[in-house]
């Protein structure tokens, strides 16, 4: 293939990647068609992250068509725990026997996948900005640009609680998010403790060997994670610097893994509600243990209208993917206040 021939092909693919026909929804037109580019507006490269931190966690695949189609794992990687001291009732994993005879052949594993899909969802919202209004502001700061700033935080807000929160069966222009995806490892706690943390990992590091990466909860549970530590006097209450000024209070960022010594990142999100997750976003491997795969990326468009008006629509088209949903940890019925 030519050098020409292979700029057509991408520029093929763009295009197709960049589509969107509605033709398996209920929105009116039944079929449409949406071209856009993408990240039209660099305002939303500017919107900082720390205002949506769990959507920031995810790494961003691009998607194709009109639903994702990815493999779940289901089954170990590995050979489970075994001998006299794994946990009564364990799962065995592989039962893989790594050694074999000298002129022999190796023993062979299998691993149990799910085919899984789900159909990318649309995320817009609308800011419509009368012509006199937006004539009238200038020599000040463009009122359209200001609206659309703040309208692109509100939306990746709205990803941010569809991302923990998503239910379709509830709302049908939903993906499901952690809450529901959910469903190997779960427990129950009131309040974080450092040691309630671990007895949760244990049994999900025994059975498949988890790497846990982050710690996902609400203020109230964070809090009570500081308070813990605190009381129980591995960190002390006041620090003094060197210019002999005292510091009070602590905020726990990261937490010892206390079955492998690793750390996890502590992350608070007011859309968290009454779970906590402990989320491995990517394995040792490279590989991603869940992603979101974005059919368009966040961008702004402007579509017609008949007003004396503009529209700017900020839109993103997506959908998360448990791909390793063994290794995640739901904990439910948290205090939130």
């Amino acid at each position: 293939m030519t050098q020409v021939e292979e700029t057509l092909a991408e520029i093929k693919d763009a295009i197709q990647k960049a589509a969107v026909t509605n033709s398996t929804y209920t929105q009116s037109p039944a079929t449409r068609s949406i071209f856009a580019p993408e990240n039209l507006d660099p305002v939303i490269k500017l919107i900082p992250p720390t205002a949506t931190p769990v959507r920031s966690l995810f790494p961003r695949t691009k998607g194709f068509g009109q639903a994702a189609a990815w493999k779940k794992l289901t089954s170990q990687l590995a050979p489970g725990a075994r001998g006299s001291g794994a946990i009564p009732g364990a799962n065995n994993g592989t039962g893989f026997i790594a050694g074999f005879a000298d002129a022999g052949q190796p023993n062979q594993t299998t691993q149990t996948f799910t085919t899984v899909t789900a159909a990318y969802k649309n995320l817009g919202i609308d800011v419509e900005v009368g012509r006199q209004a937006i004539a009238s502001s200038r020599g000040y700061a463009d009122v359209r640009d200001e609206l659309v700033r703040y309208k692109t935080l509100e939306l990746m807000l709205a990803e941010e609680d569809m991302i923990l929160n998503g239910d379709s069966s509830v709302e049908s222009v939903e993906f499901d998010g952690l809450a529901k995806g959910i469903t190997t490892n779960s427990g129950t706690l009131s309040l974080l403790t450092a040691s309630g943390i671990g007895t949760q990992i244990r049994s999900a590091y025994w059975n498949y060997g988890v790497n846990f990466q982050y710690l996902v909860a609400n203020p109230r549970q964070i809090q009570a994670l500081a308070d813990d530590l605190q009381g129980s006097g591995s960190i002390q209450r006041i620090m003094v610097d060197s210019q002999g000024q005292a510091i009070g209070g602590v905020a726990v960022s990261k937490l010892v893994n206390p079955v492998d010594g690793s750390l996890i990142q502590v992350v608070t999100s007011r859309y968290a509600g009454p779970n906590a997750y402990i989320l491995t976003v990517k394995l040792p491997s490279g590989e991603n243990a869940m992603e979101m795969e974005d059919l368009e990326s966040l961008s702004v468009y402007e579509p017609a209208t008949a007003n004396h008006s503009i529209i700017s629509r900020v839109y993103e088209t997506s959908v998360l993917k448990l791909i390793y949903e063994p290794y995640q940890v739901k904990l439910t019925g948290l205090a939130t206040s």
